[in-house]
């Protein structure tokens, strides 16, 4: 199955465990993914406003993601009987079901797409839903009346731990996917509602309105591996839905964990995409890995560990009694699964060093597909993290390619992200030039600010203005159609300290002049 797919579509590929496809525009190597610093964006306001920041600042990501999604359900879907035309078919079963902020929020996101390229709503719409719901749709019924067993394809990829000891408590995942090409589009976010929901950092492609790597104001962590086989499946609320609810309002181990047995206590299911998930109570320093089929879920608090530590370890396959289909076996999952429990057992002291020890695995070896740091021509680690209780440290591309690039791992507190300026950066294409435009939270604490650009994702980058900018407008004038081009925005503040976070893109064309 996984050579017949990439033959069809070689950008078919597996993010959070679940599929999705890169964009297909230049993937060259892993070095291409291996990032030293992604865009790291603050965003606030209601759920709308926070979808139309994000949507204006990352449009062509969003669209491009989303023809990718469209490519996956075309080749895999033809034989459950979804493609991309039946994505709003879909949403209709399950929008009842959805959480208003939710869809505040993909509302919002469409808005921003047109508010920077010059596409309609009601393509901009159908981009977010089909990059939300796609992965649901993948796992339907070959008819759209009924819903099978359906088969876990062997596709997926992802591998999850999270650990306590006398050293801390650590939330850890790498996310994999099929090389596929283009950028390493993935952010660093902090979302800052202003209805009463708790704020937190996620990493993930833009587009998205849901959670799957998180942490909240509260400390209450999350994590998710895509789960397989899942037998007895049905359509109902997707489970990466529900994680943006814990996010938003667990203060606690206890809460998280109940806002996932009420809602199935209540007669709900969750939907077609099962899932392994990781919450970690930074507070306490509680664990608990909850394992997630449409109708049942199944907890438990940890396993101790040779060195005295208590962990849970996931890859891509159920364990223990929720295992409805004993017979199926899903290799590289299986051996990764293996290999994560042997690193755990040989590790005599856990600390950050020695989780990202275990991240960066290749079993002594080359990076490939059964490894925990993978890189086999065909598949790669897309993003490694690891949530503490005081922020994230990181990797953009395979763990061990980044360590050998940059020597150790990136890092945002969450102190520094949830105070982060500015507060919106977006580049607006036009023939032969882009618009830049930004705003900031507090104006009076800013001196001024400088631009960089670059024809390539990690650089390197030039300053374009000469003296330092004042206004929060610029036009960058004299550049090649159809070249993508990057921006660095950096806000220098009155006692001479700089930041420089945000990196937008955007493509000037012909089309752009009108």
């Amino acid at each position: 199955m996984q050579k017949t797919l990439n033959k069809l579509a070689p950008g078919l590929v597996v993010l959070l465990g679940f599929f999705f496809v890169w964009p297909p525009s230049s993937f060259a190597s892993v070095d291409a993914l291996t990032i030293q610093t992604p865009a790291i964006c603050r965003y606030t306001g209601s759920w709308f406003q926070i979808g139309r920041q994000i949507g204006a600042a990352h449009p062509d990501y969003i669209l491009e993601f989303s023809k990718s999604m469209e490519t996956a359900l075309f080749f895999v879907g033809l034989s459950s009987g979804w493609n991309a035309a039946h994505v709003e078919t879909y949403y209709g079963l399950i929008e009842d079901i959805v959480p208003e902020n939710i869809k505040d929020h993909m509302a919002g996101l469409a808005v921003g797409i047109t508010e920077t390229l010059p596409v309609s709503y009601e393509t901009a719409w159908q981009a977010v839903l089909t990059q939300n719901l796609a992965v649901e749709m993948l796992n339907m019924a070959r008819n759209m009346e009924t819903v099978p067993d359906p088969d876990a394809f062997v596709i997926r990829g992802c591998t999850g731990l999270a650990v306590t000891s006398e050293n801390g408590t650590f939330l850890c995942h790498n996310t994999d996917a099929t090389d596929g090409g283009g950028d390493n589009i993935v952010l660093i976010m902090y979302w800052e509602p202003d209805n009463g929901d708790y704020a937190y950092m996620t990493m993930d492609p833009p587009g998205w309105a849901d959670t799957n790597y998180a942490m909240n104001e509260k400390k209450i962590g999350v994590s998710l591996n895509a789960g397989s086989h899942h037998v007895g499946a049905d359509i109902g609320l997707p489970i990466n839905f529900m994680l943006r609810k814990i996010m938003e309002q667990a203060a606690s181990l206890d809460e998280a964990v109940a806002i996932l047995e009420d809602y199935l206590d209540a007669g709900n299911n969750f939907g077609i995409a099962g899932a392994l998930v990781h919450l970690v109570d930074f507070n306490n320093h509680t664990l608990a890995k909850v394992q997630v089929m449409s109708d049942e879920i199944d907890i438990t608090y940890g396993e101790t560990a040779t060195a005295g530590a208590t962990y849970i370890a996931s890859a891509n396959h159920y364990v223990g009694a929720i295992v409805r289909d004993p017979d199926y076996s899903y290799e590289s999952s299986e051996i990764r699964y293996q290999r994560l429990l042997e690193l755990v057992a040989e590790t005599e002291t856990f600390d950050l060093s020695a989780c990202w020890d275990i991240m960066q695995d290749t079993n002594d070896g080359e990076a490939g597909a059964n490894t925990i740091s993978r890189a086999d021509g065909s598949t790669a680690t897309i993003f490694g993290n690891i949530f503490t209780g005081d922020g994230m440290s990181y990797t953009l591309g395979p763990p061990h390619a980044y360590f050998d690039k940059y020597g150790e791992a990136g890092y945002i507190g969450f102190d520094e992200i949830s105070a982060l300026e500015p507060k919106t950066f977006t580049a607006t294409p036009r023939a032969f030039g882009v618009i830049l435009e930004w705003a900031v939270h507090d104006a009076s604490r800013i001196k001024g600010y400088n631009l960089y650009r670059a024809t390539r994702q990690n650089g390197p980058y030039a300053p374009i203005n000469s003296e330092l900018l004042t206004d929060t407008t610029y036009r960058d004038q004299w550049l090649w159609n159809r070249q993508r081009y990057y921006y660095k925005l950096q806000v220098v503040f009155n006692d001479d300290s700089t930041v420089m976070r945000n990196i937008v893109n955007a493509t000037p064309k012909l089309i752009y002049w009108f």
